[in-house]
């Protein structure tokens, strides 16, 4: 679970301390694990999640990943100091940064991340210097950073012949006597790019297919028609009409596109829509489904 963990006191100004640095019988206890949530997930960060198995208290200051698969990450929460008591777990939030992809595709099958995570012995007043620990190899059991990179590679491969954008208002007609929200996806192809077919826009948490004889699930076929002259617009009605589920919204807005990129199927990559037509979008939802004023 854990590598071998290597320690070095970063320089600083602090007041000296009768506490030592992380000492390696400490330090060697320490493992840490990926996580990452919803509301992580649409900003490309994740939970460094620190687990002391060591007999001493420590204090968690900071972190940084380290894998194949993304260039250097960033620390998204500083200035954060967390108890990290015996037995305990507490988390290091870090942005991702840029996904390494090999020729526009996904690479094979990584290395074991690691990380290096800042500590002090103590608590409070009573720290000693903060220390550098190694930890040579991180467990993701969930796979966070392999659906992420994924994600990340297909983006750049779309991007790299085509120019993905949902327009800025978010129009509202009446069909069939149903209120229906037209949601205009855009493509702009790029000059000299690979070819780039969409085979799927999925439904979302909040957005469905509003034809009755389409696809429930998303936009697929006929509905995509447009996108030869770089228009698609999609007929949408609300998912549901719970009032938390706009309240507490990550990702519905996010179009996942599913397309080919000279001919090789991509993962879906997530197509965020402007503030205003976010806007009118929930304004749509409020109307469809009759909220209270």
């Amino acid at each position: 679970m854990v590598g071998a963990a290597a320690v070095a006191c970063t320089g600083g100004g602090a007041p000296p301390s009768a506490k030592g640095p992380v000492p390696d019988d400490v330090a060697s206890h320490l493992s840490v694990e990926v996580a990452q949530g919803r509301e992580q997930y649409a900003k490309r960060e994740i939970r460094l999640e620190v687990t002391n198995d060591s007999g001493e208290t420590l204090t968690l200051l900071s972190g940084a990943l380290r894998t194949e698969q993304f260039g250097p990450s960033h620390l998204t929460k500083e200035g954060r100091t967390l108890v990290l008591r015996p037995g305990a777990t507490r988390a290091v939030f870090v942005g991702l940064g840029q996904a390494r992809c090999a020729d526009l595709a996904v690479v094979e099958e990584a290395a074991a991340p690691s990380a290096t995570i800042t500590l002090a012995l103590g608590e409070g007043d009573d720290l000693g210097p903060a220390t550098d620990v190694a930890v040579d190899e991180v467990d993701d059991p969930v796979g966070h950073l392999a659906r992420n990179h994924a994600v990340d590679c297909s983006a750049a491969a779309v991007a790299a012949g085509a120019d993905l954008t949902v327009d800025a208002d978010v129009p509202v007609e009446t069909r069939d006597g149903e209120l229906t929200a037209l949601v205009t996806l855009r493509i702009e192809r790029v000059d000299g790019g690979p070819e780039v077919t969409l085979d799927r826009i999925a439904g979302t948490t909040l957005m469905t297919n509003a034809d009755p004889g389409g696809d429930a699930s998303g936009w697929v076929g006929p509905d995509l028609a447009g996108q030869g002259a770089g228009e698609v617009v999609l007929a949408v009605v609300p998912a549901r009409c719970d009032v938390h589920a706009v309240a507490e919204d990550k990702r519905g807005t996010f179009l996942p596109v599913s397309a080919r990129v000279g001919g090789v199927r991509q993962e879906p990559v997530y197509v965020p829509m402007p503030d205003t037509a976010r806007s009118d979008f929930y304004a749509f939802v409020a109307d469809y489904c009759d909220w209270p004023e």
